[in-house]
């Protein structure tokens, strides 16, 4: 049996009247204030607090250290610290070591920091003290007692509260009577209750354990741990919720509570800050910042994820852990870097992706409007047949031959057309400006003699003096 016993709301030490309190109950004790009250240090420092404070020595307000453990359980983390506690010119500087230890600076600069001295020249000390075996105690300030802090009046225990007390150890099936028997004297139910479902979950029945819980609740418990563990077995999500809410109202310090409500959300967000919560309440629990370090690389808060791996590193228990937790710090970087190249991938596709959507959009919609245009139309004429377009008067009649001559008479003119019959006809052009000229090369007409080219001419039968008709239009072949 364990020296300092875990029971149902505290914990518990079991002493025979008048007989000296245990070295064990004296480390165990330690354990539990560095897990609940200081940072993580290294396991030999931690190791040997335990064993120093293992043999304190307690006279009314006189407090001793050092008392030599027996010889076949000294060692090396024991003589560290009782050399630290017991030495003048060490014992002032110690609380300054711890303080950088816990702080998660480094062994070397944390010995160099404090004592003035490197860890190896402190180490070598410590052998030649362990060598000596020459064991001092040290006295070390009290407070005065105090009767109103260190005496009360004793009460007289109640039956009842002599059963739920022995029952609380949690031992064995005698505590499963016991809270059994409350139960049926109607006495302390809630805490009865709660100490059967703590058993049942001990002995793996957790369904057994839910519904004491829930008993404990309906009895009104004023215990944060029956809703929290209620919580943790219940599988509906919202009674769940509502039971850590009240947890939280009962006691806001309890870490499992905020790990469990954050395990429960499904908003990344809230259940980082809720992982959050639950490991700066439970600083040296290296899970808890492992777990929130991945809850931010999945959302991808990567300076976020390195501190909480640089507080898993502090919070390790082991080198090997340690190590796995700094290994996982510096692969921050490359996954931010892996990260942000396949970001910058995923944006450019998505852009291509969209450019080549709007296209699509604009081609349809231009052969949406192109068909609405062409609806109700006939068939579509040969695009080989070209049709010429005229909305005019149709000329009378057309001659060809070779343009020989252009006589300009103010802002009229006559063409002098000799004809394949070796003829001279004269054609009238009144206005210039509204005959339309076709065909390739030079499409003016210059006053004067003319340099020999093919030309057909359309004309109106209009006859005037000199003239064989008015042109209509006018084509170089």
């Amino acid at each position: 049996m364990p020296a300092v016993i875990e029971g149902r709301d505290r914990y518990g030490v079991l002493l025979a009247a008048d007989a000296t309190i245990p070295r064990e109950v004296f480390r165990d004790c330690t354990r539990l204030f560095l897990e609940n009250n200081a940072g993580r240090m290294p396991p030999g420092i931690e190791r040997g607090i335990a064993d120093v404070l293992s043999t304190i020595q307690v006279n009314g307000t006189h407090v001793t250290l050092g008392a030599p453990l027996p010889p076949n359980e000294r060692n090396r983390d024991w003589a560290r610290l009782h050399l630290f506690a017991t030495n003048p010119d060490y014992y002032a500087k110690l609380r300054i070591l711890l303080y950088n230890l816990q702080k998660g600076m480094d062994e070397d600069a944390a010995y160099t920091n404090a004592f003035g001295k490197p860890l190896a020249e402190m180490e070598k000390e410590v052998d030649t003290h362990m060598a000596a075996a020459n064991f001092e105690t040290a006295a070390v300030d009290a407070k005065a007692l105090s009767a109103q802090r260190d005496y009360r009046d004793e009460q007289p225990l109640l039956t009842a509260e002599v059963q739920l007390a022995l029952a609380d150890l949690l031992l064995d099936n005698r505590s499963v009577t016991a809270y059994q028997a409350l139960i049926q004297q109607k006495e302390n139910l809630a805490a009865a209750y709660e100490g059967l479902a703590l058993l049942a979950m001990r002995d793996k029945h957790p369904d057994e354990a839910r519904g004491y819980f829930a008993e404990a609740i309906q009895a009104g418990t004023p215990s944060p741990r029956s809703y929290l563990e209620y919580a943790r077995l219940e599988p509906d999500n919202k009674k769940a919720l509502d039971a850590l809410e009240k947890a939280l109202k009962l006691n806001p310090k309890l870490a499992d509570t905020y790990a469990l409500i954050g395990a429960r959300q499904s908003d990344p967000v809230k259940r980082i800050q809720y992982l959050q919560k639950a490991a700066e309440r439970s600083p040296r629990d290296a899970s808890r910042w492992e777990e929130l370090a991945k809850a931010c690389l999945e959302q991808h808060a990567y300076e976020e994820a390195a501190k909480a791996w640089r507080n898993a590193e502090q919070a390790a228990n082991t080198h090997e852990e340690r190590d796995r937790m700094t290994a996982a710090r510096r692969a921050i970087e490359q996954q931010r870097l892996d990260w942000k190249e396949a970001e910058r991938q995923r944006l450019a596709a998505e852009h291509e992706q969209e450019i080549r959507r709007l296209k699509d959009k604009a081609i349809a919609d231009l052969r949406a409007a192109e068909a609405k245009v062409n609806q109700g139309k006939g068939p579509q004429p040969d695009k080989d047949h070209v049709v010429p377009w005229w909305d005019g008067p149709k000329p009378d009649g057309k001659v060809a031959g070779t343009l020989k001559r252009v006589d300009c008479r103010g802002k009229s003119m006559r063409l002098v057309i000799e004809t394949s019959d070796q003829k001279l006809k004269t054609f009238s052009l009144n206005d210039p400006s509204n005959v339309p000229i076709t065909g390739g090369g030079e499409q003016t007409l210059a006053c004067g003699p003319q340099k020999p080219r093919r030309v057909v001419v359309e004309y109106f039968a209009r006859h005037s003096a000199g003239s064989a008709g008015e042109v209509a239009t006018i084509q170089f072949p």
